[in-house]
């Protein structure tokens, strides 16, 4: 009972001395003068020792050190303890990252976002991974570095030009899994109250084999706000009060239906372009794949409207859409061919539904999204909710195509459907 009234007590005084943190200079038990300089940052823990950082220091490690005192002094659990303080330094140390310069005043790296984890490659990866590297040519290796670079002058200098660079440089180069691996590591230092960032440092941790770092990353990310459950991860805008569902029954939505009565029309005309106008199809940009081949072809753009360059090709295909009751917001086709993989990844905001209407499916493909896996019925339309975690398969023998359609949420009022 003695522990268990311990713990209870430095739950209550370490979110009682946060509030006081925040409204008033600390106050707490007398510290010891280690320097004059006031340190970057100090939570006061009733009973013991402020916990505090001074420039250089590691966080993990001088939040490790620490809770194993308390441990020691209390005769507590270091887990409980660390369990108790790992999300209150997280959370405050990320609120007062710029202004304390977090990245640059202290020895941050990425396992403080991973509850202080060592980040480390399994070795049954290795060979994989070392073998992409392999093919990398020298000069591109410069990549990472010029990408990062864009990253540190949109932080240290303020400047949005410099992050709307990195967003378009990004998908023109080809990085390797190691290499978004690396790159992303660094990045959540940079930015890491990014929702893009911290969603791509977990995609990359799972893309070398870290699935348990990525967990972590993502549930304490849930535990801040940034999302509401670990699988819902929209990188752009999250909208809480709208109803989430992974999957959506193509029932409740009765366009659906009105879609799959022309995938006669839809199909012949996507098989005539892709005969005498295959240039008009490009591979994916997102680096999302591997194995296989996966081409897309956009006929409406959700910053640009209809599209003049493949919108003359679909005739019918345009004319339909544009005549339906029915704001679609983006459209394109999407083929992939035998072996490919289409690797776990999420949409930007959960204010759209996705919808896919089949055009050629012999069997053997498979989405999943959240967790539960569906395929897609041969002229019939799924419906989900692309910002659950989503990925697919081709393990057949056919290429798999789909009219890939986005639809406002049915909850999104009406004054808030803007188009970015």
């Amino acid at each position: 009972m003695k522990i268990r009234r311990n713990i209870t007590l430095l739950v209550l005084t370490v979110t009682f001395a946060i509030a006081l943190q925040l409204i008033f200079p600390c106050n707490g038990k007398k510290q010891s003068k280690k320097s004059s300089k006031p340190p970057l940052y100090r939570l006061q823990v009733t009973g013991q020792e402020d916990f505090q950082l001074r420039k250089n220091q590691n966080p993990c490690h001088m939040l490790v050190k620490y809770c194993q005192d308390v441990s020691q002094r209390a005769q507590m659990d270091f887990s409980v303890v660390f369990d108790q303080l790992y999300d209150t330094v997280l959370e405050q140390l990320i609120k007062l990252w710029d202004s304390i310069k977090a990245h640059k005043e202290l020895k941050v790296d990425d396992s403080f976002f991973v509850r202080c984890e060592p980040v480390e490659i399994n070795s049954e990866w290795d060979s994989k991974l070392n073998a992409q590297m392999a093919q990398v040519p020298s000069a591109s290796r410069k990549r990472r570095k010029k990408l990062l670079g864009l990253l540190r002058k949109a932080v240290e200098k303020r400047d949005p030009a410099a992050l709307r660079e990195f967003n378009t440089q990004r998908p023109l180069f080809k990085l390797t899994d190691l290499e978004r691996f690396e790159l992303y590591r660094e990045a959540i230092v940079l930015l890491p109250s990014n929702s893009f960032m911290i969603d791509q440092y977990g995609l990359a941790l799972m893309a070398v084999g870290r699935n348990d770092l990525a967990r972590l990353l993502f549930e304490s990310a849930v535990r801040r706000g940034v999302w509401g459950n670990v699988m819902q991860r929209p990188v752009s805008k999250f909208v809480k009060s709208l109803k989430s569902l992974p999957w959506h029954d193509p029932a409740d939505y009765p366009f659906l239906a009105e879609l799959e009565s022309q995938v006669d029309v839809i199909r012949s005309e996507y098989t005539a372009a892709q005969d005498s106008h295959p240039h008009l199809f490009t591979e994916e940009q997102e680096n999302l794949h591997e194995g296989g081949n996966w081409t897309e072809l956009r006929l409406k753009s959700s910053g640009n409207g209809w599209l003049a360059d493949s919108n003359p090709h679909f005739p019918k295909t345009v004319a339909f859409l544009k005549a339906m009751d029915q704001d679609f917001t983006s459209i394109k086709f999407s083929s992939i061919l035998p072996g490919t993989h289409i690797r776990p990844h999420t949409g930007p905001t959960n204010e759209r539904l996705r919808v896919h209407l089949t055009l050629f499916h012999r069997g053997g493909s498979r989405i999943r999204v959240n967790d539960t896996w569906h395929t897609w019925p041969a002229g019939q339309a799924i419906i989900f909710d692309d910002s659950w975690e989503h990925e697919v398969r081709n393990d057949g023998d056919h290429e798999r195509t789909v009219l890939i359609l986005d639809v406002w949420h049915p909850d999104l009022p009406l004054d808030q459907r803007i188009v970015h």
